[in-house]
């Protein structure tokens, strides 16, 4: 729900009292929210949450103007449509023939040329399509306006029929039969989609996999596919070009160290990201010498105390393992989780729903711990190849002593029993905590991992 600025509405806005440290950039882009002082959660900026009014009223952008209005594309991402957003009670309870008139007045005053002329330059206006947005009418003048110029590639949306299709371009991509990063898979993004909309195309043989948000579209993955990366990088540039405009969205995430100097050659410009953190599995399941010794305690303690033992995660597990991620995350808050560390809890609670209730179809395997009767603990992993194990997902009880090592030692004993010889345990998000317990277990190594953009 985050309102776009252009770069003349940021103007305006700081003009009228908005500080610039709410806009990520200047040239463009959703408003940062801040933290409700009244409530939970978070709230614009220019809210004002004593008298319940916008302090830019006046001058507030196009895409403020036109709510509870929606412009979007349709599903199939071909047309640019007006539609109402069911979230607003008030448009329930208007009419049919006074929505019908608005209607009207919104899509005359949107396909002046003034206002189409805004939206062409900044595309991110035309938000994605939603299921909740009842779609009132196709502004066919839009549409051509928009999409002029541009060359059609054929997306599809990204769903669960796609798993053996993308696992076999995996398995043949650059860098995925040594030491793949985590995001390398399938599940790691399937278990995103109510965050982000995901989509795919075959652009010059490569798979292409991209995301979508408010804030624009992305590559998740870099091509997927055997042969040069060449042709197929400079059309999913482009393509996102076309659909991002001037925005700085425009990038591939997770690129491997082994196409690091093919996409340089190329004139891209390469930067950092998170690090996944990899282990020798050996070391995990064992847990022996001096370098161990406070994860091993750990451990031991929880067995003298508690006794509990890992169990194989079942469907019917699903409902307390939801329940005890609740919990934690509130053990989390009360622990007092840094501002960044809290909207990734927010944000996660997602993805461990789709990952236990879609496990078997997602080919993930699972375990769980109980504490008198009760699931204290349960944990959601993969194989990235023959060799290589991730743990995808991981909570425990926080008022257990023990209970997290003991967790995840014996989920890495159960992976090297089967053949793993790497344990990939992901990045650590940028969260400090979660840095110094993932250095806790030693890595082995630090994979690095890449972003890619046009110089």
């Amino acid at each position: 729900m985050r309102p776009f600025f252009t770069a003349e509405e940021i103007e305006t806005a700081i003009a009228a009292g908005l500080g610039p440290e709410h806009f990520q950039t200047k040239a463009g882009t959703q408003i940062n929210l801040i933290p409700n002082p009244r409530a939970e959660g978070y709230i614009c900026p220019a809210y004002d949450p004593a008298t319940s009014e916008c302090r830019i009223y006046d001058v507030r952008p196009l895409d403020c103007r036109l709510y509870p209005f929606a412009l979007m594309w349709d599903a199939m991402h071909a047309h640019v449509v007006l539609g109402w957003d069911t979230k607003c009670p008030y448009m329930r309870d208007l009419s049919s023939p006074v929505i019908i008139q608005a209607v009207n007045e919104v899509a005359q005053w949107i396909e002046q040329d003034t206002a189409m002329a805004a939206i062409t330059r900044y595309p991110r206006l035309i938000g994605q399509f939603q299921e909740d947005v009842i779609v009132l009418r196709s502004l066919d003048r839009l549409t051509d306006r928009v999409q002029q110029g541009k060359v059609p590639v054929a997306t599809r949306t990204f769903t669960l029929a796609d798993r053996g299709r993308i696992d076999a371009a995996l398995a043949v991509s650059v860098g995925h039969r040594e030491t793949p990063l985590a995001a390398a898979s399938f599940a790691y993004h399937y278990i995103w989609r109510h965050l982000l909309s995901y989509s795919w195309a075959d652009l010059h043989s490569h798979i292409c996999l991209f995301a979508e948000s408010r804030d624009g579209m992305f590559m998740v993955l870099p091509p997927l596919g055997t042969g040069p990366l060449a042709p197929a990088l400079h059309a999913a540039f482009r393509f996102m070009r076309e659909r991002n405009g001037n925005l700085a969205v425009t990038r591939i995430e997770n690129v491997p160290e082994s196409c690091v100097e093919e996409v340089r050659r190329l004139g891209y410009r390469v930067v950092d990201k998170e690090a996944d953190y990899l282990y020798a599995a050996v070391d995990l399941a064992a847990l022996t010498g001096e370098t161990y010794k406070s994860p091993r305690a750990a451990c031991n303690r929880f067995l003298r105390e508690q006794g509990g033992v890992l169990e194989p995660y079942d469907p019917r597990d699903r409902t307390a393992c939801l329940s005890l991620f609740h919990e934690w995350s509130e053990q989390k808050h009360l622990a007092g989780a840094e501002d960044w560390g809290r909207a990734l809890l927010q944000d996660a609670a997602g993805a461990h729903e789709t990952a236990l209730s879609s496990a078997q179809e997602l080919a993930l395997t699972g375990a769980v711990v109980r504490v008198g009767g009760r699931i204290r603990a349960y944990t959601i992993g993969m194989w990235l190849n023959p060799v290589v194990f991730c743990v995808l997902l991981e909570i425990a009880d926080r008022n257990i002593a023990g209970l997290a090592p003991f967790i995840f030692r014996e989920f890495c004993r159960q992976a090297y029993a089967k053949g793993a010889c790497w344990i990939n345990t992901m990045d650590d998000s940028g969260l400090p905590d979660l840095a110094r317990s993932k250095r806790r277990y030693h890595p082995t190594r630090l994979l690095p991992n890449y972003i890619v953009m046009e110089s």
